[in-house]
């Protein structure tokens, strides 16, 4: 799969991301995704990626923090979408080739999301920090 193609993917995955409880059913598939990420190597190296996105879509669905652009969150939100889809480009069945498309839309996502999980983690690591000094 080529980066544009994966773009693309990306792209049409997070159009039907449409709300908020579209995110919240992503939410809901995290030990499936948390299962791929840590069992198949292509996406492996993408476990610290997937951990901070789940908790930034988990923040923006509590309403702890907004400042996120929705096609950025629908973005991420579509890309793990594609990730649990078994029936993509490459069906996740077929050994050793069915996960690689699933990397590369993800890839993809982070790419066009990297700005705003920059910030994210400012955020968090701020909001770290304020609790620290209470405690």
């Amino acid at each position: 799969m080529t980066e544009e193609n994966a773009h693309e993917e990306a792209e049409k995955y997070s159009k039907k991301i449409t709300g908020e409880s579209d995110v919240a059913k992503v939410i809901e598939t995290e030990d499936k995704m948390r299962k791929y990420f840590s069992k198949v190597k292509v996406l492996q190296k993408y476990w610290s990626d997937l951990c901070d996105v789940l908790a930034l879509l988990k923040d923006r669905v509590s309403g702890k923090y907004t400042d996120t652009p929705w096609v950025t969150i629908a973005a991420l939100a579509g890309a793990l979408l594609y990730v649990i889809t078994p029936i993509d480009v490459i069906p996740d069945f077929i050994l050793l080739l069915g996960f690689t498309d699933d990397a590369a839309v993800f890839a993809a996502a982070l790419k066009f999301a990297g700005k705003d999980i920059a910030k994210y983690h400012e955020w968090r690591n701020n909001a770290q920090k304020v609790i620290d000094v209470k405690n």
